[in-house]
């Protein structure tokens, strides 16, 4: 079992880089260092921010000093590196294909770092969006925030849990957890039904079980898929002595009481899925896709989870390394994986409450669950096979093989 030595994710056994953070593995075993450090410069960290990183988590010890000069023999800086106007605005076109166009100025130039290692003003970067797309620019100018009041005392002290069901009509439902503190999306993920409890529990788990910790309390309404996540959190809460132990470490509440991952949901809206629900919605009204249609619906799953998986996958990233600014509400600002990781850089603690591997091996059980056999996904990846077709890259890609699998069909 590989794991990522920058974001310690597990990496997909046979894989050549990180689905989460896009480091290289094979370069881990080259020079771990430099792809490290690398990949810190380039998810726009301070040096202060890197060299705690690079001590709590890696074992690497340097003093600022140390750090530059390691970016100079690199050949790493923080000036302007582009080779040309018209390549940044390429780039910027191809991101702009499907929900990309949802996109604001800042999201965009923090891709452009962490994606193509590309250090662009931001002024340019608002100037080419709003050349190639003035309409949305200006709508963008009209939309505000209003938020609520939040109150915590670090990370871990509040997971919040949700499902997001707009995309289910389509056969996309998505899980996701998200820490209170540091608004970092701990697991957003597509699955078949966000309605199995086992499911859903297995998300929980799986982020217990690589952090070796859970929080002080978990927060979800009261939806019966959130009963084993519950009991879970409040076993694993029963013999501390910290607060919030027993029955109190779960809480049940209204979906708008569960502000953190209701307000990350409200930015996938804004930045992606309400592209997508149009996209699907227009298939529908032309009529070429049926979602009564069995064969259509399985279909959709094997031609499209994949693509959309990968952009919740790139929006993670996206959200956990951008900078949060602060809000008169009392709310903490900057980047979610620092302030999840590195809470006294902004004079907080962890909440956190370290689990025995015991109780997370007695709790796998749980999770279980026999997954029925379709016979629809076994049949499409026949049909694969034996015509010598390609898994898509991109919706454009997906939806011409929807057409070529279903005229098989």
């Amino acid at each position: 079992m590989v794991f990522c030595q920058v974001c310690e994710t597990k990496v997909q056994e046979g894989g050549n880089y990180c689905h989460n953070c896009g480091a290289g593995v094979e370069s881990f075993q080259n020079d771990p260092e430099r792809e490290i450090i690398e990949r810190y410069f380039h998810l726009g960290y301070k040096y202060n921010v890197i060299i705690n990183f690079l001590r709590s988590k890696h074992d690497i010890c340097m003093n600022v000093r140390t750090l530059k000069r390691r970016l100079v023999k690199y050949k790493l800086s923080r000036n302007e590196t582009w080779r040309s106007e018209e390549e940044v605005k390429n780039i910027i076109k191809e991101e702009m294909q499907g929900s990309g166009c949802l996109s604001g100025y800042r999201k965009m130039w923090h891709l452009l770092k962490i994606k193509y290692n590309m250090h662009v003003p931001r002024n340019m970067v608002a100037q080419i969006l709003h050349d190639l797309d003035p309409e949305a620019s200006s709508l963008r100018k009209k939309k505000k925030l209003k938020r609520r009041h939040y109150l915590s005392h670090g990370p871990n002290q509040c997971w919040h849990i949700d499902g997001y069901d707009k995309l289910k009509p389509f056969g996309f439902p998505i899980h996701a957890g998200v820490d209170g503190y540091s608004r970092k999306v701990l697991w957003v993920e597509l699955e078949r039904s966000n309605n199995l409890p086992e499911i859903t529990a297995r998300y929980y788990l799986e982020c217990v079980k690589e952090h070796g910790f859970c929080p002080l309390q978990t927060r979800t309404d009261c939806g019966t898929e959130n009963g084993i996540i519950a009991a879970m959190q409040c076993y694993f809460r029963s013999e501390d002595s910290a607060p919030h132990s027993g029955e109190s470490a779960h809480i049940y509440g209204t979906s708008t009481g569960n502000q953190r991952v209701e307000n990350w949901w409200s930015h996938y809206w804004k930045s992606s899925s309400s592209w997508w629900i149009q996209f699907f919605k227009d298939l529908l009204d032309s009529g070429r896709v049926d979602i009564a249609n069995e064969t259509h619906k399985e279909c959709l799953w094997f031609c499209f989870h994949g693509i959309l998986q990968q952009e919740l996958d790139k929006m993670k990233l996206y959200w956990n390394t951008h900078h949060i600014r602060p809000s008169r509400h009392d709310t903490v600002g900057g980047v979610p994986d620092v302030l999840f990781q590195l809470p006294e850089e902004s004079v907080a603690f962890d909440c956190s409450v370290p689990v025995s591997r015991d109780k997370i091996l007695e709790m796998e059980s749980k999770c279980a669950y026999e997954e029925e056999e379709n016979v629809f996904q076994e049949y499409f990846h026949y049909v694969m096979e034996e015509e010598g077709l390609h898994y898509p890259s991109n919706h454009e890609e997906a939806l011409r093989l929807f057409f070529q699998l279903v005229n098989v069909a």
